[in-house]
């Protein structure tokens, strides 16, 4: 009989009968009943800690700086890009928004300009066509087909102004330009959606529901 047959029924501490019958490889691997007090003490301490006390634990970087052969990376050279003031661009510079000015509707001062502004993009029928498509994917929820506000939308939320109707505030392209960019009163801005010269289409297809321009067949 070998000696594992020979042992295998005797008891050792910490062992129960059963787990003699475990392999070699297998008992091994049983962490001794101190070993697990002392996790349980950890698990224990750890998770009673506050966060306040947490913070003053010293963290993994602080660890590894203190081995010589990584510690170089902390003490090299590093930017530091909020440590001075950011330089001012070059005279000449052209914002990736583009230089355009901003003008708004809803600023007195502002509608002087407003009113000077012309479409540079001509009334034919491809600008209306694309007009016509734009108005489609943005404007007709609320505005309708034909711009007198009885889109499908427009039951159960506030009804917008017929285009067709008396107006107080004269309809110009400047005026619909700076709507469509950045809205007006209940009307959210649609700048970031409909961008460069389809604003200017849609201007065109606008003033032609509103009269001031052929309109589209």
């Amino acid at each position: 009989m070998s000696a594992e047959l020979r042992t295998r029924n005797v008891e050792l501490p910490g062992q129960s009968v059963a787990s003699s019958w475990l392999p070699r490889w297998a008992r091994q691997l049983r962490a001794p009943r101190s070993a697990l007090r002392v996790l349980a003490y950890l698990a224990l301490t750890t998770s009673a800690c506050t966060s306040d006390q947490w913070q003053r634990f010293p963290s993994p970087d602080d660890v590894v700086a203190k081995v010589p052969w990584f510690s170089t990376m902390r003490r090299g050279l590093a930017v530091q890009p909020y440590s001075v003031l950011p330089r001012e661009p070059v005279p000449g510079t052209v914002p990736i928004t583009g230089g355009e000015v901003e003008l708004r509707v809803d600023r007195e001062s502002d509608l002087p300009a407003i009113a000077r502004m012309r479409n540079p993009v001509p009334n034919t029928s491809e600008s209306l066509n694309r007009g016509k498509e734009l108005w489609g994917i943005y404007c007709y929820p609320c505005h309708g087909v034909e711009g007198r506000g009885d889109g499908p939308v427009a039951p159960v939320f506030v009804r917008p102004p017929d285009f067709l109707g008396p107006r107080v505030t004269p309809l110009n392209d400047g005026y619909v330009y700076a709507v469509i960019r950045f809205g007006r009163g209940l009307m959210p801005l649609y700048g970031d959606k409909v961008r460069g010269i389809d604003r200017w289409h849609l201007v065109n297809y606008v003033m032609a529901l509103h009269g001031a321009q052929p309109r589209p067949q």
